[in-house]
């Protein structure tokens, strides 16, 4: 019985610590774009057709933007240069299954076709103005 509030405290402690990092992570992201500096924002490309998500970075530097896709990855999916968010959605059913629950997916448009990027909650307003911008 004396090990409730133990276990208690120690749960709201890593909450609290967790919480606090993910703050900390957001403010030096921001703070860098502000400051013109090149941030890597963790993403997952995939096109309609293709059966898998390609994992890798969205690299945002001043007024520019390019993807880094994972190292190991053979083929892996390239951004066209036109790209255009046109709809920014929650996961759905199929795709939460593949996909971390936080991730927002923005629907894309391009002259080569549609794709999807997806990124975590924090990190996708990042990415929708770099894409955004003219």
């Amino acid at each position: 019985m004396d090990q409730i509030p133990v276990f208690f405290g120690l749960f709201v402690g890593g909450a609290g610590l967790a919480a606090s990092h993910l703050r900390r992570q957001q403010r030096k992201i921001t703070s860098h774009l502000i400051d013109g500096r090149r941030i890597k924002v963790v993403c997952v490309l995939k096109d309609p057709q293709a059966p898998r998500w390609t994992r890798g970075h969205f690299v945002i530097e001043s007024g520019a933007w390019s993807w880094e896709p994972r190292r190991r990855q053979k083929n892996p999916l390239m951004l066209p240069p036109d790209l255009e968010v046109a709809r920014v959605r929650d996961l759905g059913l199929k795709e939460s299954t593949r996909l971390n629950g936080h991730f927002l997916i923005m629907e894309c448009t391009s002259a080569q076709g549609e794709v999807l990027v997806a990124a975590l909650h924090g990190h996708a307003e990042h990415v929708f103005m770099a894409l955004s911008r003219p």
